[in-house]
């Protein structure tokens, strides 16, 4: 896979008998080392010339993100483990806990696809089920996608 890449995530929170989706596509780069994956993107705060830099490593079973910025954290997924974060915003210091249910990793020849099933806290408190999806793709074949010349 190349180096330059489209990056989609998407983050969904369950709760009651709704869900809240969030979705971002941003231009990032991709490379693998030591057979892990990692995904580096930037991303805004709407209508602000504020940056959080994100990376993402993640391998079987286990997937690390790390924000820089605006909001700053250290957040790790390991599958059938609880583990603790704590994340940092302009409004205060969060602390999050964080159940993995399962990690999900596939890798295609032009793109890798990471999915995250996960139980949220905030400060000690159950808030809701969890899921997000990271998609880093070539940027060629990411922009046959968007145009609708190719499907699949």
């Amino acid at each position: 896979m190349t180096k330059d890449v489209l990056v989609s995530v998407t983050g969904t929170q369950f709760f009651g008998d709704g869900q809240d989706a969030v979705e971002i596509i941003t231009p990032g780069t991709y490379y693998l080392k030591n057979g892990k994956h990692y995904i580096l993107y930037d991303e805004a705060i709407a209508d602000t010339d504020i940056v959080t830099h994100n990376t993402v490593k993640a391998a079987p079973g286990k997937v690390e993100v790390a924000k820089n910025g605006a909001v700053e954290t250290r957040m790790v997924f390991e599958s059938g483990k609880k583990t603790m974060a704590n994340y940092l915003t302009p409004l205060g210091l969060i602390v999050l806990g964080l159940t993995t249910v399962d990690i999900k990793l596939r890798e295609e020849e032009n793109a890798v696809h990471v999915n995250v099933d996960y139980a949220l806290e905030m400060n000690g408190e159950h808030v809701s089920n969890c899921q997000i999806g990271i998609c880093a793709q070539s940027r060629e074949t990411a922009a046959l996608h968007l145009s609708g010349e190719r499907n699949g």
